[in-house]
């Protein structure tokens, strides 16, 4: 939906916003002028102008207060409106600190109006204080808890508070452990273990991301080198060296130094590149195709394996599979848990193994929670899979054991 609603025209002296009414809309005038109007003992007061290109009415919509002023047209004017639902789905996609901000500001900029001689001398019951808003507002809530995690995660950071787990991933021709994805988790001192859930977007949206993808991929590169020099021979897995699988995001493609990174952090711990494999979702080949392209080609080069995880369920397209130096397809466990009850899911995941087969990628299915669905998925011809049914991630010293212990399932 455009945020541009109606272009609308206001003759001179017509009031386009009246103060105390409910704000609907916002304007923004394209030609003319205006005059910002408050109400004392029965006259009208100027106390601003706007013309060309500003924005009218705005407050009212962000705080959802009254109008705390009314503006009348000193010339022929036309506005574009912008209605209330457009500006407030807008406004709620930002970051919930800056809402905070905005809110907080907009409230402390009604009381000191309404305590302005300019202002009535009993503004209404409606205004509410600043620090009311700063302690009961729910979007402040939010905003206060997101501040917390950010700050507690930089201490985790430093502390070393995060620890790397890893999930087998096994082939489902031989039943033998060929791989890892490597799982960041926070074992806080004081609240136990958070949720990725929790601080991974927090970790994405204040850019602290790059530092922890970098804290992984190297703590990545020293586990898959001590299994793979540890490994006892007769033990199940693949004839290969085990890879490790590490997530990145679109913010660590933005940052200019991200190839740089990846490839001093692999020569650093003497790993081989081939045992490691980038994990990247498909938001990041829309978001910003050329800064993809150019950091995973490199990272190709050198002999990285990339994969796109949760294949399917975001944007989806034919094109990236050939413009991108993509080597595997993981299928959303979204469409493994319903693909034996539902037909169209079945069919879909049938597709997407054909198709990684025709262009000669690799697959590995997520979520794998039963021998039904390993079963179903091996007889499609999927390469490989993870999921608790075979096991879930574990910490390093529990992966040694877990390998010593493997015994491939009868499917």
């Amino acid at each position: 939906m455009s945020s541009i609603t109606e272009k609308r025209k206001f003759k001179k002296g017509d009031f386009l916003i009246s103060e105390g009414e409910k704000g609907d809309s916002a304007y923004i005038i394209e030609r003319g002028s205006v005059e910002i109007l408050v109400a004392r003992e029965g006259q009208f007061i100027q106390i601003g102008t706007r013309g060309e290109g500003s924005i009218i009415g705005e407050m009212a919509m962000i705080d959802d207060q009254p109008r705390t002023a009314s503006v009348r047209a000193i010339e022929d004017c036309e506005v574009l409106e912008v209605s209330r639902e457009d500006f407030s789905r807008r406004i709620d996609a930002t970051d919930p600190i800056l809402r905070m901000v905005m809110k907080v500001i907009l409230t402390r900029y009604r009381d000191m109006l309404s305590r302005s001689k300019l202002m009535v001398k009993n503004p209404p019951p409606s205004f509410i204080k600043a620090e009311e808003i700063e302690k009961s507002d729910s979007v402040t809530d939010v905003a206060v808890n997101t501040l917390k995690v950010y700050n507690e995660l930089k201490e985790a950071l430093k502390n070393s508070e995060l620890e790397l787990f890893y999930q087998p991933i096994i082939d489902l021709t031989s039943g033998k452990i060929a791989g890892f994805e490597a799982l960041a988790r926070w074992f806080h001192p004081q609240k136990g273990m958070i949720s990725p859930g929790i601080f991974i977007p927090v970790a994405e949206e204040s850019g602290l991301i790059v530092e922890i993808s970098r804290w992984a991929l190297n703590e990545a590169c020293i586990a898959i080198n001590k299994i793979n020099k540890n490994i006892n021979p007769n033990s199940c897995v693949t004839n290969k060296p085990l890879f490790i699988s590490v997530n990145f995001s679109v913010f660590d493609f933005s940052d200019k130094d991200f190839f740089s990174q990846v490839k001093n952090i692999i020569t650093k711990n003497n790993t081989k590149a081939e045992n490691i494999h980038l994990e990247i979702t498909e938001s990041l080949l829309v978001e910003q195709p050329e800064l993809a392209k150019d950091g995973l080609e490199k990272c190709h080069d050198l002999g990285i394996k990339v994969s796109i995880d949760d294949f399917g369920t975001g944007y989806s397209s034919l094109s990236y599979l050939h413009f991108f130096p993509i080597t595997t397809l993981k299928i959303d466990q979204s469409f493994i848990r319903s693909m034996l009850a539902q037909e169209n899911s079945y069919q879909l995941v049938k597709s997407i193994i054909f198709l990684a087969k025709n262009l000669n990628m690799r697959l590995i299915a997520e979520g794998i929670e039963d021998k039904k669905e390993a079963q179903a998925l091996r007889n499609m011809g999927c390469e490989k899979c993870q999921g608790f049914w075979f096991a879930k991630p574990q910490s390093l010293n529990e992966i040694f054991e877990f390998i010593e212990n493997w015994q491939p399932p009868k499917l």
